[in-house]
């Protein structure tokens, strides 16, 4: 008969099971940009899916979007852009594009959060802003966009170091729009840091 596993074997086993995944097995910063690109699209599917009396609901997906974009946006600005701009041919025009297309969203953002739900515009602006970023996610992810050159002329262990980077970023990063603010660097690491703590604090204070 085979030998039972003794509870040294067992906790050894499950020691080796609890232990953090390597680096190797870690999503690089292209896997990170397309998941926060999907949680996104879930958020416009829920918002999709409430009626007009769901007021309240619809109030809070809109401020998970906003939030998330807001986040999105700057770590994008802030680690993948400059990346992008110096490591690919086309990063340059690439990159203005995509700022240009941010500035925009920030605008609608902004004006999204002044917003009632209870308002004829409210819809419209959530409208306009789920085009605008679908848009914006296909120019990003299709062939000849930045993500898909970048996977194919940055190293592994670049797209890693850009993944680290974007974490940390988005720890700091402001979690709502701020579309004054500068958006390429040194400007927006700056300003970045600074209503990333501003926004936190109104977050705590509104339970946002």
């Amino acid at each position: 008969m085979p030998r039972t596993a003794t509870k040294s074997t067992s906790r050894k086993r499950a020691a080796k099971s609890t232990k953090p995944r390597s680096n190797s097995r870690q999503r690089d910063v292209i896997a990170l940009i397309k998941a926060d690109h999907a949680t996104v699209n879930q958020l416009f599917r829920r918002y999709k899916s409430l009626g007009e009396r769901a007021e309240k609901s619809r109030r809070q997906v809109a401020e998970r979007v906003i939030k998330e974009l807001s986040v999105h946006a700057a770590v994008e600005e802030q680690v993948l852009y400059p990346n992008a701009r110096e490591a690919l041919a086309r990063g340059k025009s690439l990159v203005k594009e995509a700022i240009k297309e941010h500035q925009e969203l920030k605008e609608l953002l902004a004006t999204l959060d002044k917003a009632s739900p209870a308002s004829d515009g409210f819809d419209e602006l959530m409208s306009e802003i789920i085009d605008s970023v679908r848009h914006h996610v296909k120019e990003e992810e299709q062939p000849g966009g930045i993500l898909s050159e970048l996977r194919k002329h940055a190293s592994r262990d670049e797209l890693m170091q850009m993944a680290t980077l974007c974490r940390a970023a988005k720890k700091a990063a402001p979690t709502r729009p701020h579309p004054m603010a500068p958006n390429t660097p040194p400007g927006n690491l700056v300003v970045g840091a600074v209503a990333g703590l501003m926004d936190k604090a109104r977050d705590a204070v509104s339970r946002r």
